[in-house]
């Protein structure tokens, strides 16, 4: 039974990366679609600040897609999360949500929201980094997590 569940997760992490990857085709091909279209549009050389902050919007996107298919890749290979990697996310993930926020158009009590999680993100970052816990592995029931210093 054990030998159907692995098959089946492997299946998935498979259909994963093949989705992840069409995904992330699709956003790049449309970061260079948006790029031409605003240059031949603009009356300048240059593109307008909202234009501007669509194209760094969806380049974040595609740097968050990147790293998400290389983490399901290395766990696929090593039955292996990295920690560091699953933090670095999360941190360009808030970062993206930063850069596309509208000030304007939300309530102080997000923006603390916002300011917290950054706050937690760069603590956990910190003490990862400090500590040298970078990868977090499965044993062969892949009931208990064990954490191990990166070789």
């Amino acid at each position: 039974m054990k030998k159907v569940g692995k098959i089946i997760q492997n299946v998935i992490i498979y259909s994963l990366i093949v989705l992840m990857t069409a995904v992330l085709v699709l956003a790049t091909v449309e970061l260079g679609y948006l790029i031409i279209r605003y240059v031949i549009e603009s009356d300048s050389a240059f593109v307008n600040l909202n234009q501007l902050m669509e194209l760094f919007g969806v380049f974040m996107l595609v740097l968050i897609g990147i790293e998400l298919l290389d983490t399901i890749k290395v766990y696929l290979k090593e039955n292996v999360m990295h920690v560091e990697v699953v933090v670095l996310v999360a941190i360009i993930a808030v970062a993206r949500k930063v850069v596309v926020l509208k000030i304007e158009e939300i309530d102080g009590l997000k923006i603390i929201g916002v300011a917290f999680i950054i706050v937690a993100l760069a603590v956990a970052y910190y003490f990862i980094k400090k500590s040298g816990l970078m990868v977090c592995s499965f044993d062969e029931n892949e009931k208990e997590k064990i954490v191990e210093k990166e070789k």
